[in-house]
């Protein structure tokens, strides 16, 4: 089947906590990760989930343009729908793929500088191999691999004059260098992440210079032990005490992280019906530029921002 791709970047602007259960270790609720990495991910499911949500709140969409971009959902679709798409079309899978959001940037408290994002030349590397072999539509940066302790020229997070030492956490990393290959990538991201419109200059500047790639082994700790752990209660109303058994830890994932999905665009599965230009062009002009994804969305969490002015500027991928 024919298909169009483009990248779906988000940006977490509150923590987020996509769970995987209840774990009988340390956290009680933690949040979902890759098996064989450990790498934080959203499920795709979580994930499309949550766009249908949000695509359903929004004012003045037609709602069986829903069903037939995401899936037919016989629970939330009405009588209205249920006329409108015959019984026989309603068994087609939607024309909507999302896979899952894998990260990208990840934030750490630095020493100097407030906090830095960390990555790794397994994450770049997959990350450039997925945007060249399935958005095919997408100009990248011409950056490769970049060697470990590489820092963008003229970060604020140095810790010495001679700008070698990258002090992250508790940890300071000697004999980093500064590598203007981040500086491309970093612009790379500013440009393909950011609104131009809201003129987030501080975030612009950032993430052009603040990006520190570790080795794999250094990144895999520090998404696994540097994640944040909030430890919440329930309040009995009765005696303004601790209810029992009501004391648990959940994990969030830090605002600031980054992430991607790949959507992916394909025609409608009915004779005559829409095709993946439509689709990728109904995504695009609905897309919301913020939204929530994961739970605990009354107390404010798994807000998270789209890059949703790059996707209409530069369309879909072939």
């Amino acid at each position: 089947m024919q298909q169009t791709a483009q990248p779906l970047f988000l940006i977490c602007e509150t923590p987020l906590h996509a769970g995987s259960g209840s774990d009988l270790g340390i956290i009680d609720l933690p949040i979902q990760r890759e098996k064989h990495t450990g790498f934080p991910k959203i499920e795709s499911s979580g994930l499309k989930g949550s766009l249908r949500e949000a695509f359903e709140n929004v004012t003045g969409i037609d709602p069986v343009s829903i069903h037939k971009i995401f899936g037919y959902d016989s629970d939330s679709a009405d009588s209205a729908v249920k006329a409108a798409i015959p019984e026989g079309s309603r068994e087609y899978s939607g024309c909507l793929t999302l896979t899952d959001a894998r990260l990208l940037l990840f934030p750490v408290k630095s020493q100097k500088g407030v906090f830095a994002w960390i990555t790794c030349n397994r994450v770049l590397s997959r990350f450039f191999q997925e945007m060249a072999e399935i958005c095919k539509g997408t100009t990248l940066p011409p950056v490769t691999s970049i060697s470990e302790g590489s820092v963008g020229v003229g970060a604020t997070i140095f810790v010495d004059a001679a700008k070698t030492i990258v002090g992250l956490e508790e940890y300071q990393y000697s004999g980093c260098r500064e590598n203007s290959q981040i500086n491309t990538l970093g612009t790379w991201l500013a440009t393909n992440l950011f609104h131009a419109n809201l003129k987030l200059k501080y975030w612009d500047d950032k993430i052009k210079k603040d990006i520190v790639v570790l080795s794999d082994d250094d990144f895999a700790d520090f998404v696994q032990h540097s994640t944040e752990v909030i430890t919440r209660t329930k309040i009995n109303n009765e005696t303004g005490t601790v209810s029992d058994t009501a004391l648990f830890t959940e994990e969030y994932l830090p605002a600031e992280s980054i992430l991607y999905s790949i959507a992916l665009f394909s025609p409608e599965f009915k004779i005559g019906g829409l095709d993946q230009t439509a689709v990728a062009n109904f995504y695009n002009d609905h897309l919301p530029t913020i939204f929530q994804i994961g739970g605990n969305a009354t107390i404010g969490k798994g807000i998270v921002r789209t890059n949703k002015n790059l996707n209409q500027s530069n369309g879909t991928g072939s």
